[in-house]
């Protein structure tokens, strides 16, 4: 499965699925704004569901530091 990450309210990562969900990514890594405004609109392959609305996800295609 796959989602774009998004800014949420509160300036909050967020992640959007196709079907138009939201969730919220919990393992991204970011020190400073500008490094999310940096992903903004990524493709993110959702590795698993924590809760009914947390996710894990890694980048798709590519080993990236920034998730768990």
């Amino acid at each position: 499965m796959f989602a774009w990450i998004i800014e949420g309210d509160g300036h909050r990562p967020m992640l959007r699925f196709e079907d138009g969900r939201t969730g919220i990514p919990v393992n991204l890594r970011l020190l400073s704004r500008r490094e999310f405004l940096e992903l903004l609109g990524r493709r993110v392959e959702v590795r698993s569901q924590l809760s009914p609305d947390h996710y894990t996800v890694r980048f798709a295609g590519a080993d990236e530091p920034r998730t768990a």
